[in-house]
C-alpha cells in the first residue's frame, strides 16, 4: 500500500511539473496516395511536440481530438494518441522532441479541425498558467487544378528561441509544400469552437510591436529580461498567389525567451551542408550523410557544449566532435522510409558554455519514390566537372572544409645562349563524396620534354592557391561538400618570336663587328702598300721579309721579323 501511494504521488508530481513545460509543436497531414480513388482515403497525420527534457510525462492519456465541424464532415475520424517517439534531445538545452505518425481513413469532402489541448505553458509574461491549443484543419477533397488530393504544408520550429533584450530579432519560420503551393503565414485565432491558440492568441500574447509577414517572417523585440512568450501561428497553402481560400491550415507553436545581451558579442554559428533554407531531394532506398558544423567565436574558456537538433524519425545524429577550439560538428545519417514521402523539415542550433544560442538553422528534404533531380518548383541540379589544362605540376584533392583563399606568386626571367630543355608534368587526383556514400577517383599524368640548341629565353613562375567551394549535386538526391587545393609550378621556354627586338639587336651588333674588322684589315693593308712578304731561312733563323718592289725612295730594303723576337728591327 505504501509503494502504491508513493507511485501515485510521483506520477502526480511529474504530471504537474510536466504540465508547465510544454514547449510547442506542429501537426501536418498528407494522403498516402494522392491519386487514390474511392473512399475512404488513407491519410497520414504527423504530430511533433517539444518538452522540457528533465520533465517527461508519466502517463500520456491525451489525444488529438476533433474540436470543430465534427460529425458528418469527420465521419471517418477517431481520436489518436499524442504520445510520440523521441527523435531529439539536448541535456544542455533541456529540450526533448518527439514525433509520431498515424494512418487514419477519412472520406472525400471531410473538412474538420483537430487539436491537442491541455494546460499549461510555462510561466509566461502575459499569463502564468496559460492553456495551449495546437490545431490543424484537415480538408479531404481533390484539388481543382490537378484532380489529386492535397498535401498539407510542413513546418517546424525549435523551442525555446533566445532573443537579446532590446534588440529587434528576425525569426524565419521554415515551411515546405509537396504540391509547390503558395504558402502564407498568419497569427492563430480563437473564435467559437475554432480554437487555434488557447490562452496565448497573438498579438496580445506577445511584446508590443511584434509583426508577422505572409512569407512566415516574424520581427519581435523583448524589453524585459527573463520574460517568456508563446508564439502561435498558422501556415496555409493556396493554389495561387491570388487565391483567398486555403486548401489546409497547419499550426506551429514555440517559445521565445528574452535574455540579457551576452558577454561575448558574437554568438556561435551553424555552417555546413545543407545550407540554411536549402531543399535536398532524397530517394527511397538512398542513404543521406552530411555534417553540421558549429563555429565558436568567443575566446577561451567559452566552448560549444551542444549542437541541438529538431528532426524526424530515423535521422541519426552523431556525438559532438571537437575539431579545435573554434570548430565542432555532428554527423547526420538518414535513410527515409515510405512513411516519410514528401517534405521533412529539420532545424538545429549551437549552444555554448555561456548559454548563448546560435540563430536557428533550418533546411528541408523532399522524399520521393520516383527518380527526381530537385525539390518541387526548383531547377534540376547536375554534376559539373571543370578541367583546367596548363604546363604545370599540380595536385588536386577534394575534401570537406571551410572557405579559404590564399595566393602566392613569383616570377624570374633569364636570357642565355646555350642548349636548353623544357619539361612539364601534370598530375591530377579527384575524389568525390555524395549522399549515396559512393566514391570515385581518377588520376592522369602527362609529361613532355623538348631540347634545342639555340639562344633561348626562359621564364619561370610559381604559384600556390587554395580555394574552397561548396557544391550540392542531386540526381536521385546527392549532396557533397568539396574543397579544391591546387599547388603548381610552371617552367616555360619562350619562343624568340615572343621577343622580336632581340634578333634585331644581335644583327646590329654582328654588323658593327664586321665593319670594325673590315676597317682594321683595310688599314693594315694600306700600311703594307705593294710589299711582297714571305718567309726566308737565313742561317739558324727564319725571317719574315717584307719587300717593296718598285718604290725607289725606300731607305731600307728588308725588314726582318724573327719569330723569336718581340720587336721589329731595321737595317
Amino acid at each position: 500500500m505504501k509503494q502504491i501511494l508513493l507511485l501515485w504521488i510521483y506520477c502526480g508530481t511529474v504530471s504537474f511539473v510536466n504540465s508547465v513545460h510544454f514547449l510547442g509543436g506542429t501537426i501536418t497531414y498528407r494522403p498516402v496516395n494522392e491519386s487514390a480513388t474511392g473512399s475512404p482515403v488513407a491519410i497520414l497525420i504527423t504530430q511533433t511536440y517539444s518538452w522540457t527534457y528533465t520533465n517527461m510525462k508519466c502517463v500520456a492519456s491525451e489525444t488529438l481530438d476533433c474540436i470543430s465541424s465534427c460529425g458528418s464532415t469527420s465521419a471517418g475520424y477517431s481520436a489518436i494518441g499524442i504520445l510520440p517517439r523521441c527523435t531529439d534531445f539536448s541535456t544542455v538545452g533541456d529540450i526533448s522532441v518527439g514525433q509520431r505518425t498515424d494512418i487514419v481513413y477519412l472520406y472525400e469532402n471531410d473538412d474538420f479541425l483537430v487539436a491537442f489541448q491541455d494546460t499549461a505553458w510555462r510561466d509566461l509574461k502575459t499569463n502564468p498558467s496559460a492553456a495551449w491549443s495546437i490545431a490543424a484543419r484537415i480538408k479531404i477533397e481533390k484539388r481543382a487544378d490537378n484532380g489529386l488530393y492535397n498535401n498539407a504544408p510542413v513546418t517546424t520550429m525549435m523551442s525555446p528561441i533566445n532573443i537579446p533584450r532590446n534588440v529587434p530579432t528576425v525569426i524565419h519560420v521554415p515551411v515546405g509544400d509537396a504540391d509547390g503551393d503558395n504558402l502564407r503565414c498568419r497569427w492563430s485565432t480563437k473564435s467559437g469552437s475554432v480554437d487555434e491558440c488557447g490562452d496565448v492568441c497573438p498579438p496580445g500574447s506577445l511584446p508590443s510591436g511584434t509583426l508577422i509577414f505572409p512569407n512566415c517572417t516574424i520581427i519581435i523585440t523583448g524589453t524585459i529580461t527573463d520574460a517568456w512568450y508563446a508564439v502561435t501561428l498558422m501556415v496555409e497553402d493556396f493554389t495561387s498567389a491570388s487565391s483567398t481560400t486555403p486548401l489546409s491550415s497547419v499550426p506551429v507553436q514555440f517559445l521565445v525567451h528574452v535574455v540579457a545581451p551576452p558577454t561575448c558579442s558574437t554568438p556561435p554559428e551553424i555552417i555546413g551542408i545543407p545550407e540554411e533554407q536549402e531543399c535536398i531531394a532524397v530517394g527511397l532506398g538512398q542513404t543521406y550523410q552530411s555534417r553540421i558544423y558549429a563555429v565558436n567565436y568567443c575566446p577561451s574558456p567559452v566552448v560549444i557544449e551542444d549542437i541541438s537538433t529538431l528532426s524526424f524519425a530515423g535521422m541519426v545524429k552523431g556525438n559532438l566532435v571537437k575539431v579545435n577550439s573554434s570548430l565542432y560538428y555532428k554527423s547526420l545519417t538518414w535513410s527515409p522510409t515510405s512513411a516519410q514521402l514528401g517534405y521533412q523539415v529539420m532545424c538545429t542550433m549551437a549552444i555554448d558554455s555561456k548559454d548563448s544560442q546560435s540563430a536557428q538553422y533550418c533546411f528541408k528534404f523532399f522524399v520521393s519514390d520516383k527518380p527526381i533531380c530537385s525539390c518541387p518548383g526548383e531547377p534540376c541540379r547536375s554534376t559539373t566537372t571543370t578541367t583546367t589544362t596548363t604546363s604545370a605540376t599540380s595536385t588536386t584533392a577534394t575534401t570537406q572544409t571551410t572557405t579559404t583563399s590564399t595566393s602566392t606568386s613569383s616570377t624570374s626571367a633569364t636570357t642565355t645562349s646555350t642548349t636548353s630543355s623544357t619539361s612539364a608534368t601534370s598530375t591530377t587526383s579527384i575524389t568525390s563524396s555524395t549522399s549515396t556514400s559512393s566514391t570515385s577517383s581518377s588520376t592522369s599524368t602527362t609529361s613532355t620534354t623538348s631540347t634545342t640548341s639555340s639562344t633561348s629565353t626562359s621564364f619561370t613562375s610559381s604559384s600556390t592557391s587554395t580555394t574552397t567551394t561548396t557544391s550540392t549535386t542531386s540526381a536521385t538526391s546527392t549532396t557533397s561538400t568539396s574543397t579544391t587545393s591546387t599547388t603548381g609550378t610552371t617552367t616555360q621556354q619562350l619562343n624568340k618570336n615572343d621577343w622580336p627586338w632581340l634578333e634585331t639587336i644581335l644583327s646590329i651588333l654582328t654588323f658593327i663587328a664586321v665593319v670594325i674588322y673590315c676597317f682594321c684589315c683595310c688599314r693594315y693593308c694600306h700600311a703594307l702598300g705593294n710589299r711582297l712578304y714571305g718567309f726566308e731561312k737565313q742561317g739558324n733563323h727564319e725571317k719574315y721579309l717584307i719587300d717593296r718592289c718598285v718604290d725607289p725612295n725606300c731607305d731600307y730594303s728588308h725588314i726582318p721579323i724573327s719569330v723569336d723576337q718581340s720587336s721589329l728591327s731595321c737595317w
